[in-house]
C-alpha cells in the first residue's frame, strides 16, 4: 500500500508473518536521506472488520493509531498518518 499511495518511497520488509489470525509486518522505509519503521498489525474480525494498529517511528517522532475499522476506513487513516510522518521528515 505505501509503494501504491506515495511513490516516492522505497520500502524494505525486514519481517512478514501470520500469528494465528493475525497479520504482522515491519517495515523499513526510506523517504529522501530520512527513514522511519512501521510496525503493522491486523486481524479480520465478523464482516469485513479490522482490529488493527500501526505504529511509525521516525529520528524525529513516533505515532501509534489503531482502531477497528473496514478495509477503506482502514486504509484512509494509515494513509493520512504516514502522509503527517513524511511532511514531518522533509521539513
Amino acid at each position: 500500500m505505501l509503494k501504491e499511495e506515495f511513490g516516492n518511497l522505497k520500502v524494505n520488509e525486514v519481517y512478514s508473518t501470520e500469528l494465528g489470525e493475525r497479520s504482522v509486518e515491519i517495515l523499513d522505509v526510506l523517504v529522501g536521506k530520512e527513514r522511519f519503521l512501521a510496525m503493522f498489525q491486523s486481524e479480520e474480525k465478523k464482516g469485513g472488520i479490522y482490529l488493527w494498529s500501526l505504529i511509525i517511528t521516525s529520528a524525529r517522532n513516533t505515532r501509534t493509531i489503531r482502531g477497528m475499522d473496514d478495509m477503506k476506513g482502514m486504509k484512509m487513516r494509515i494513509k493520512a498518518n504516514i502522509k503527517s510522518i513524511i511532511e514531518g521528515i522533509e521539513e
